[in-house]
């Protein structure tokens, strides 16, 4: 005779109210890749437009503009793991991203060249944070009196002026 083992008893399984490290990993390096060409290409395209992209005299590489994209979004990466809700991450980075423009203005003594840091920093923002935003829970908030649904006066009755 032979048995065949039967499980007993599934227990259904709890969502954790963490966001996944994996899926916070991959995705971000998704939007960080993408980010990193478009950021990229912008800067080609200034740079073929005569946009010196220098700071203190000195040529930004066009590859470093993909390379502190992917920092970027490794830092969105940990703070969205360590910040665990979508408003928060949202908020903080981007607070961050405005205080990184502070350099991007001020250094580059060509508005050109200005322009098109606070643009790329802008574009990879725009890019990054939805997409890691996305993976965090919302913020659930309780139904309060003020948000509940008041039925209003009902058909064919007539409010007097107050």
């Amino acid at each position: 005779m032979t048995t065949t083992p039967h499980p007993t008893h599934h227990e259904p399984r709890v969502q954790s109210t963490q966001p996944s490290t994996r899926r916070l990993v991959r995705s971000g390096a998704l939007a960080g890749a993408i980010a990193a060409v478009c950021t990229t290409v912008v800067a080609a395209i200034a740079s073929a437009a005569d946009v010196s992209l220098e700071i203190n005299a000195k040529a930004i590489p066009i590859p470093a503009f993909a390379w502190w994209t992917l920092v970027g979004a490794a830092l969105g990466v940990v703070l969205a793991r360590l910040l665990r809700e979508r408003r928060r991450f949202v908020v903080v980075t981007t607070v961050a991203v405005g205080l990184s423009l502070i350099p991007a203005i001020a250094a580059p003594d060509d508005t050109a060249t200005k322009a098109v840091l606070v643009g790329t920093h802008l574009l990879a923002a725009a890019i990054i944070i939805p997409t890691l935003s996305q993976r965090l829970r919302g913020q659930q908030r309780p139904l309060t009196e003020s948000r509940r649904h008041r039925p209003g006066p009902t058909a064919g009755t007539v409010r007097s002026p107050a």
